[in-house]
């Protein structure tokens, strides 16, 4: 797995995905890390594209997705 580095960010340090499970790993500038199930490889290749991922992860990923905390 990449991983993606977000310093324009203010909420999202960083992210991977895995596309074989369809599991985002995204970790947040606070620290925490968050793995979320079933993500499509589209809508990774979205955030990838979006230009503020905080916003993307909110708008599309946040409430759509289980997740456990890592």
């Amino acid at each position: 797995m990449e991983c993606i580095e977000t310093p324009e960010s203010s909420s999202i340090a960083r992210f991977w995905y895995d596309g074989v499970n369809q599991v985002l790993v995204i970790e947040f500038k606070n620290g925490r890390i968050y793995n979320y199930y079933d993500v499509p490889g589209t809508v990774f290749t979205e955030m990838l594209a979006a230009s503020s991922k905080g916003q993307f992860f909110l708008e599309n990923i946040r409430e759509e997705y289980d997740y456990t905390r890592v």
